[in-house]
């Protein structure tokens, strides 16, 4: 089978992992990298020992007839327009979270992808971590009977990580939701298994670098009457954690440890799932893998990704919308940013 040619936009930290996934997958090969600075391509050429082409502008890249995907991992104020560039140019597309730091920027991609017809995923990577795999077959089956309650928090104190300033400019990072948090708003709308309706949250900003509130609480209230609650902190001095919490009928899971007596009879106390937890702030732990190759799938047999642009932009409304719930201090409805998407 002829192999898919996959180009890289954007050199940084997460690029090594789009290398590494691309070139484990035999149905797929790294046929260009864009950096401003060609060095930091050629550390990727020679460390994977890459055969491709180096170049600094984009749309030199989009006009190789051997480019099928591309990736977009540039900082999350320019995601728009290589991800529009990219849709006109007729390639499928990886964009890496936020997709965008305004609901304009997110209109601008959806009416671009829509228009080309090309497929997108947006790197919401953990959903091919195993435990919320697990978790997400559970709810299939039924464990927790009727969900009635959703949470999931991001704690990591990511602005003490050095090579990352950008991190803790608004202009490039946006908000504490929009660089991080959205990981876990996108995990509470993929369990709830339905839309959110209104948010009301609140903020904080302590004495860190950062130029916007490092932390932000958001209650959710859900369409079909569910509620969901998540934490985003980069402030607590702590170990990174993804916490995950299920409430249903029949059945409650926290984090790895499982209640679930409909499906085990007798059980009567938590037990762990033993699995790779996702309580890593480190992209190498990342199953960008499975998120690669889930891409592939779907390009080589007609599917839609899952969570593409799309999804994303439903998980981005509830972000938009809880930021400004924060700064007006007022619940939001979701439909106040949806209609803007």
């Amino acid at each position: 089978m002829k192999k898919l040619g996959a180009a890289i936009i954007g050199c940084g930290w997460v690029a090594e992992e789009y290398v590494k996934a691309f070139q484990q997958d035999k149905r797929s090969e790294i046929r260009a990298l864009v950096s401003r600075n060609p060095a930091n391509a050629q550390r990727y050429r020679e460390r994977y020992n890459l055969q491709c082409t180096i170049v600094t502008d984009a749309s030199s890249m989009l006009q190789q007839d051997d480019v099928d995907i591309v990736a977009v991992c540039t900082p999350h104020n320019v995601h728009t327009e290589y991800v529009v560039a990219t849709a006109e140019a007729g390639k499928h597309i990886i964009i890496e979270k936020p997709v965008a730091l305004t609901p304009e920027d997110v209109r601008k991609q959806r009416q671009a992808v829509r228009k080309n017809k090309v497929k997108t995923v947006v790197s919401f990577v953990l959903h091919w971590n195993p435990l919320l795999m697990t978790i997400d077959r559970l709810i299939e089956q039924g464990a927790f009977g009727d969900v009635f309650m959703v949470e999931v928090d991001y704690l990591h104190r990511i602005w003490m990580t050095t090579d990352l300033k950008w991190y803790g400019s608004r202009q490039q990072s946006g908000t504490a939701l929009l660089t991080a948090g959205c990981h876990a708003i996108d995990a509470l709308r993929w369990f709830a298994r339905t839309e959110v309706e209104q948010v009301s949250a609140y903020q904080v900003k302590t004495e860190n670098p950062i130029e916007y509130p490092g932390t932000i609480s958001v209650s959710l209230k859900f369409k079909d009457g569910k509620i969901g609650r998540s934490l985003t902190s980069f402030d607590a001095k702590m170990p990174y954690r993804f916490n995950i919490g299920i409430y249903g009928t029949a059945g409650t899971l926290r984090n790895n440890e499982l209640f679930a007596p409909k499906l085990l009879a007798g059980q009567n106390d938590f037990m762990k799932i033993p699995c790779i937890l996702p309580d890593s702030g480190d992209v190498a732990h990342h199953p960008f893998q499975g998120e690669v190759s889930h891409l592939l799938d779907c390009i080589i047999e007609g599917r839609q990704p899952f969570p593409d642009l799309e999804d994303a932009a439903h998980t981005h409304a509830v972000c938009f919308a809880a930021d400004r719930s924060a700064e007006s201090g007022r619940p939001v409805s979701i439909s106040e940013f949806e209609n803007l998407l």
